[in-house]
């Protein structure tokens, strides 16, 4: 009789996310990817992309064939950085654009190794004073004359929290026949939560966002239009935007940044 013996490998794959943020005009950021031994190849990629290679790189050196031409001339890595395990990638002028999920995917000898999420979130930078003085007073003018006044907030919190609050309260003569709608902005617009006469909220919502998004109870007689998302989490991070809408005119907007920070690892 003969005997037949399988051998039955397991490889390992790590798993890492990070959350960048950084202003609009820098010269530069880097999304980090490290791992403790050389590789043979890795690729930066964005799934949410038709072309979903943003960098290449093997033995032979920085592949562009496939790279997504939005990415061309714009991303770089160290010239050591498959022997040094260093595979964090330069992203050039980075522009709002750029916001999203990128996935670094690490082979060796054929094998993947290891992947490092990074979310990237790509802001406007901030106003100086005399120019946020000089806004306001422009802000006050317009909003006396029933012009729409649009704010920018950012709120930070950390992955395992149980919910965070993106507030906005408002003035407007909220009716009811007015449509209330958050969306996350992006290359993939996402409709977070619809609130409107006869309307079903929860099919309108983006399938990552249902059963997690709600607003307090009466919003429209309180004006209180603020959105309540449960157990926040890394990708979540990015610009959302709640408009008031009353027979497609908009009545009130809100835009607010939220960065969900990765809950520190204890070692």
């Amino acid at each position: 009789m003969k005997m037949f013996v399988v051998v039955l490998v397991l490889l390992q794959v790590s798993h890492h996310a990070f959350c960048v943020e950084v202003y609009e005009g820098v010269e530069s950021v880097l999304l980090p990817c490290q791992v403790n031994t050389s590789v043979s190849t890795v690729v930066w990629s964005r799934e949410d992309y038709k072309y979903t290679t943003v960098h290449l790189r093997d033995q032979s050196g920085d592949i562009s064939e496939n790279q997504n031409h939005y990415y061309r001339n714009r991303t770089s890595m160290r010239a050591d950085a498959l022997q040094s395990g260093d595979l964090s990638l330069t992203l050039r002028k980075p522009t709002i654009r750029d916001s999203g999920k990128y996935l670094c995917t690490v082979y060796r000898s054929g094998q993947d190794l290891s992947r490092t999420e990074v979310q990237l979130l790509v802001t406007e930078p901030p106003v100086w004073p005399w120019v946020l003085a000089a806004s306001l007073v422009l802000l006050v003018l317009l909003a006396a004359v029933g012009v729409i006044v649009y704010k920018n907030y950012r709120v930070t919190v950390t992955e395992g929290v149980e919910s965070v609050l993106l507030p906005f309260k408002t003035t407007a003569n909220m009716t009811e026949d007015v449509t209330v709608k958050w969306r996350l902005s992006g290359t993939n617009r996402k409709t977070v939560l619809v609130f409107g006469k006869g309307l079903n909220n929860e099919f309108k919502k983006h399938s990552s966002y249902r059963g997690r998004t709600e607003m307090k109870k009466d919003p429209l007689e309180t004006g209180d239009l603020s959105l309540i998302l449960k157990n926040p989490v890394c990708k979540d991070t990015g610009v959302y935007t709640c408009t008031v809408y009353r027979d497609g005119d908009i009545l009130a907007q809100k835009i607010l940044k939220l960065l969900v920070k990765r809950t520190a690892l204890v070692h």
